[in-house]
């Protein structure tokens, strides 16, 4: 039973690690090619209202909570040793994905509202202005947001290294 455990446990570390990879991945690869930077205000306006309403808003809406409970399955599985390094790495992957995702909600969602709300035909000089500082903030906001979603895959990395194989004990932190 307790090989079936160990095996339980690898493969749902694995999963939360290839999850939290690809959302990271989604985020360096906006890094690595920032359409947003290129593009009027206006252009900006109908170019985020096609991404965050036929892309990120709907697969977010499952990436999102698969996330956290991937997440909240590898502690609960692990926190029996949660002295080890494993839970350690855990624990402060999930705080930076937690704070990833607390800068969207406080951040991010008020301005995709704002964007998805906009009359984009009927733009006055002084929405145009609006939406270009939107465009501004939010260009920071996915910077920001890149730093907490590598953190986060960075320190899932470690874990695999962190095991001893010779025993498939894990390295315990010092008292």
């Amino acid at each position: 039973m307790s090989r079936f455990i160990f095996l339980v446990k690898n493969v749902l570390l694995y999963l939360l690690l290839l999850i939290v990879g690809l959302y990271a991945g989604m985020h360096f690869f906006h890094e690595m090619c920032p359409v947003e930077t290129q593009l009027t205000p206006l252009e900006y306006g109908r170019y985020w209202k096609i991404v965050d309403g036929t892309f990120m808003h709907s697969r977010m809406g499952v990436m999102g909570p698969l996330m956290i409970g991937l997440f909240g399955l590898n502690l609960a599985l692990h926190l029996k040793n949660w002295k080890s390094l494993t839970f350690l790495l855990l624990m402060v992957s999930f705080v930076f994905f937690g704070l990833d995702v607390a800068f969207t909600v406080k951040k991010q969602l008020p301005i995709n509202t704002y964007i998805n709300q906009l009359d984009l035909q009927n733009m006055t000089p002084n929405d145009l202005t609006e939406l270009a500082r939107v465009q501004t903030i939010a260009i920071a906001n996915f910077q920001n947001r890149l730093v907490l979603a590598l953190a986060s895959f960075a320190t899932l990395c470690i874990i695999p290294f962190s095991k001893i194989s010779a025993n498939n004990k894990e390295v315990t932190i010092p008292k």
